[in-house]
């Protein structure tokens, strides 16, 4: 035994306990021995109480205490109760020594404990100071009440003492009643500090003080009024009071004089102006009144991809059912054969919702068993690494659910729409049921095709994969001239927002726009209204300005021409813009034929379009398509009068990122890498590309150990794909020289392990071509980021509109593979 056992009824370390405490234990050792005494310390280094004297002889001694935790330890601390003992053994040398060693031992217990928040709440009834009392009513009887209490008056706090004390007076107890008190005063003018401070047994004090001010005034002498009596001689107390007012009054009701805003030198304020040469002005009157007549052409004509022939015929498009971006981002989602992995959720999903139409259907719901038995989804022998969350989705819907893939085939086996359904003889549809059966399959078809927007056709797909951008034209007609029929090409979209300024003015080819229906004339009248600057001078009477923008605070050096530009254009030709609304309907091409406004005075001006022959040259082109700039040409200028309302996605949920590449160059090895970071799984998440375990390093060239090891090349990870610069001749022109031009392969580099493998690509934006040539000017030294990501949104006719789109952004820089060739490993 080498101490003494100390054990306390239950108390847990961190409890909170009551300012009077109770504790008990045992204190206990191996063998004979004797306890000298139990000690209680609260606090470290705080008072020490001895709560048993000890005991001879015994292995285990009984010991509680009872009573207050000293007044160190305040309301609400912390405090460690120590609890300790010491005694003595007997240690004999052998079995029945008579002579034993004694040897002295001790114990100790450590308790975190709190002590419970509880001090004297005194309150004051509020009053008010300082108090005018008239001097008949001296001295004041003022009243001090208020509340105390503490700990609900439960031992051991009872109820606390309290004093009171005005100035420098000698303190004076007050009882306490029912938690309530009160003292009646007598108080002359004067100030009085009034200290009020309840105490407890165990030092805790709450003070209350606050200075009453008593001040005196004459009482007024009393009014002797002579009695007042009625005409009919009866007593009457009745008086009249009266006062003076000042009230404004209008003389008239004309406002005239006040709005006129007179100045008190008027004089001044002309000299003023003709300095700042305000008198150069023309007098002019303010526009009241605006009729605009324009020509509005609807784009009826659409082209996927590079423009590169005359008069192509393109598709019809209809910007009231689809909006334009989605048509051009949009990529294939769905898979297109039941051996295709893509989207398998989606694929158990739909076929369960054939079998809830055949549910619904009366006559087709009998063969529910058969197309479940003929449809139902396969594990296949191998699927894609780093799967494995499509894998368990498989096991846990093979030969349970219907697949969507299987289901699609089945309904168009040489695929696309070929007409009514036949079914397989194995399911067995009676010819009476087959009407039935085909108007839910083909209800099912629609809807499926329904589901995302997906190209269906190669000419309907507007990706670049040798610019990784999209590339598209829309066509529309004024009138049956040549020269009224517009194409316009937006031949750099790199996905994202397709707006108005993504489109230039194709010149060299064009789409065949001769069946577009006839242009329609519109006429509008309207008021025109002010543009104001923020910041500009209020125009009215009793406006306030705006003080987000202060002209006047603007820090503007002598140099600084920017903003003394602006401050001047803001001043003095802020108020000569106005703006007419004329509504549009998206998708159309407008020209405004004339514009005729009328002034205050009645005069009636006709302005001229910009870009008008008639007028000079214009040097303004804002809101003008420019023109599509061939390689090698001049500049064309823009085409004016002219404007062009795309139908874009106002907003659009965009998802996360389901596959990332990263194009960039490398320049110690020379070539440029398309590094497929994230690739979409089966079930529509992103995950890193597989990277298979690394194979130690074999060379059958390599001697014995301490030889140097011949390598032909330096391992790379299989998903960085190598793009090599070849040479490539463009289409011979008749009267020029063969051009030769660098473009981007797609190719594969040298195993380490001399091996013909090569390395396929997963990502779309690198198998989207069967031979991908990329310019070389389309990954520059800071690279080329391309994500593929599903976005969401509605049209003006309230369809929604589901599609994949690929965005091209700027990448991260140049990058290094560690690529080597032929080199030597020395003890490799």
């Amino acid at each position: 035994m080498s101490g003494l056992f100390i054990f306390i009824n239950p108390l847990p370390s961190g409890s909170t306990v009551s300012r009077s405490l109770q504790i008990s234990g045992s204190v206990s050792g191996a063998g004979s021995g004797s306890v000298r005494g139990v000690w209680l310390q609260f606090g470290d280094g705080g008072p020490i109480q001895q709560v048993h004297p000890g005991a001879r002889k015994v292995a285990q001694l009984n010991w509680s205490w009872s009573g207050p935790i000293p007044n160190a330890i305040r309301p609400g601390q912390r405090f460690n109760l120590i609890v300790s003992s010491q005694g003595s053994i007997t240690v004999p040398k052998f079995p029945k020594d008579p002579e034993p060693d004694i040897q002295n031992v001790d114990g100790e217990v450590v308790l975190d404990l709190t002590l419970e928040h509880v001090v004297p709440v005194l309150s004051v009834t509020p009053f008010q100071s300082p108090q005018a009392v008239p001097n008949a009513q001296l001295p004041l009887s003022f009243r001090l009440a208020g509340t105390l209490t503490e700990g609900q008056g439960q031992a051991p706090y009872g109820v606390p003492k309290l004093t009171y004390r005005i100035g420098a007076t000698a303190e004076v107890t007050l009882s306490v009643s029912n938690g309530t008190w009160g003292v009646d005063l007598s108080l002359p003018p004067g100030e009085y500090p009034i200290t009020v401070t309840a105490s407890d047994a165990f030092a805790s004090v709450d003070t209350f003080s606050q200075t009453l001010k008593v001040l005196a005034f004459p009482t007024p002498p009393p009014v002797d009024r002579p009695g007042r009596v009625t005409p009919s001689g009866m007593p009457s107390t009745a008086s009249i009071t009266s006062w003076t007012r000042l009230e404004p009054q209008c003389s008239a009701a004309d406002v005239g004089s006040s709005a006129n805003a007179r100045l008190f030198d008027p004089l001044w304020l002309m000299t003023r102006q003709w300095q700042m040469g305000e008198f150069q002005g023309e007098d002019s009157g303010s526009p009241v009144q605006a009729r605009v007549r324009a020509t509005q052409a609807a784009i009826t004509r659409c082209h996927f991809g590079e423009l590169s022939v005359q008069k192509a015929a393109g598709m019809a498009y209809d910007p009231a059912t689809a909006p334009l971006e989605t048509l051009v981002e949009r990529r294939r989602m769905r898979p297109t054969s039941p051996t295709d992995d893509r989207m398998l959720t989606l694929a158990a999903e739909a076929g369960l919702h054939f079998l809830r139409m055949l549910d619904a259907d009366a006559t087709a719901r009998k063969y529910r068993p058969a197309f479940l038995a003929a449809s139902l989804m396969q594990m296949p022998a191998a699927l894609a690494e780093g799967s494995d969350a499509a894998a368990r989705l498989l096991r846990s819907l093979a030969g349970r659910a219907p697949d969507a893939r299987r289901l699609v085939t089945m309904f168009r086996p040489t695929g696309g729409n070929s007409g009514s359904y036949v079914p397989d003889p194995a399911l067995k549809v009676a010819a009476a049921d087959l009407p039935a059966v085909q108007r839910v399959v083909a209800a099912w078809l629609a809807w499926y095709d329904s589901l995302f927007a997906e190209p269906a056709a190669p000419a309907d797909d507007a990706w670049v994969p040798d610019r990784l951008e999209y590339a598209v034209s829309v066509g529309g007609r004024f009138s049956p001239a040549e020269s009224d029929g517009l194409t316009l090409s937006a031949s750099e979209f790199d996905g994202g927002r397709l707006d108005w300024s993504s489109f230039d003015l194709n010149q060299r080819f064009s789409l065949d726009t001769s069946a577009s229906p006839a242009a329609s004339a519109m006429s509008r009248v309207m008021i025109p209204a002010p543009v104001v600057p923020r910041g500009a001078p209020a125009a009215r009477f009793w406006e306030m300005e705006d003080a987000r923008l202060a002209y006047g605070l603007l820090p503007a050096g002598a140099t600084d021409l920017a903003h003394l530009m602006l401050i001047e254009y803001a001043s003095s030709y802020g108020n000569d813009w106005y703006v007419l609304p004329l509504t549009l309907p998206v998708g159309s091409l407008t020209r405004v034929d004339s514009l005729v406004v009328t002034d205050t005075f009645g005069v009636r001006s006709l302005l001229r379009p910009i870009g008008d022959p008639a007028l000079p040259a214009p040097r303004f082109s804002m809101w003008q398509q420019s023109a599509l700039r061939p390689a090698g040409e001049a500049a064309r200028p823009p085409r004016p009068n002219t404007f062009f309302l795309p139908p874009v996605v106002g907003r659009s949920m965009e998802g996360a990122a389901l596959e990332d590449v990263l194009f960039m160059r490398d320049e110690m090895a020379n070539i440029a890498w398309g590094i497929e970071r994230r690739l979409e799984s089966a079930v529509e998440t992103s995950l890193p590309p597989a990277r298979p375990p690394t194979a130690p390093m074999t060379d059958a060239a390599a001697g014995s150990a301490g030889l140097p090891t011949y390598r032909l090349a330096s391992s790379v990870p299989p998903h960085w794909i190598p793009l090599l610069p070849v040479q490539i001749q463009l289409p011979p022109v008749p009267g020029t020289v063969p051009v030769r031009v660098s473009r981007l392969k797609r190719g594969a580099v040298l195993q380490a392990d001399g091996s013909r493998h090569v390395h396929p690509a997963h990502s779309e934006a690198l198998k989207s071509a069967d031979t991908l040539l990329l310019y070389d000017e389309e990954v520059p030294r800071e690279g080329t980021h391309v994500t593929r990501q599903r976005r969401m949104t509605r049209w003006i006719d309230g369809s929604t509109w589901v599609w994949t789109a690929l965005r091209n952004q700027v990448g991260s820089g140049e990058g290094s593979s560690a690529l080597r060739f032929d080199t030597l490993g020395i003890g490799d």
